[in-house]
């Protein structure tokens, strides 16, 4: 039987994986918290052989956490769950120590297989990341996640501001705004234009979304 545990300040994740759980013969839900300061006592307690860690929780670091909960138990195989398509975070991400790295966006159906194959052979990540950063370290030095210009107007929307007013600070048009904005979220894989600043946030380019 394989235990997995998660850590993820949504409850509705915590009830999907847990049915999902249910449907399988051999996994077993050992348990959820969710916040960063309770994970160490809810490995400590349920001592899984999974855990699926959320790359974006409040009131905590999550690659830290990694880190640490990587240091105190050395058998854990961490996955961090994220909703971003990002090298640079899966850079991170295997430098604390995990294991895994897997996309919220894939499919309930194929969550149990990953659990298997982070169980018996130590790994899983993404093929579509996994490629992204072999090509990326076969090319040389690596991009930044956001150019100078880019970075400036994730800051402006993370100050509350419109794409016209984004315009007016930065001398573009709101159209070359928008251009940008748009450019970002593909490159990213992300939806929403609060997603950039979380993902800025994330990789320590702004400040508490300043």
């Amino acid at each position: 039987m394989i235990r997995f545990c998660v850590v993820d300040d949504h409850e509705i994740v915590h009830d999907g994986l847990r049915a999902m759980a249910e449907r399988e013969e051999d996994l077993e839900f050992a348990g959820s918290v969710t916040t960063a300061g309770e994970a160490e006592r809810l490995i400590a307690e349920a001592r899984p052989d999974v855990l699926l860690l959320d790359m974006r929780l409040a009131g905590g670091n999550s690659i830290d956490t990694c880190a640490a909960l990587s240091a105190a138990f050395g058998d854990l195989k961490i996955a961090m769950f994220s909703g971003y398509g990002n090298t640079e975070l899966l850079e991170q991400a295997i430098r604390a120590g995990a294991a895994g790295y897997v996309l919220k966006e894939t499919t309930t159906s194929r969550l149990p297989d990953i659990i298997r194959e982070l169980a018996s052979t130590g790994s899983y990540f993404d093929p579509r990341l996994a490629s992204g950063l072999l090509r990326r370290t076969a090319g040389g030095p690596k991009p930044p996640a956001f150019n100078d210009r880019e970075l400036e107007i994730v800051r402006l929307i993370a100050r509350g501001m419109d794409n016209h007013r984004i315009g007016e600070q930065v001398n573009i048009s709101p159209h070359t705004v928008k251009f940008h904005v748009t450019a970002m979220l593909r490159r990213h894989g992300l939806s929403r234009r609060t997603e950039l600043v979380r993902l800025a946030m994330d990789l320590h380019l702004i400040d508490d979304g300043r």
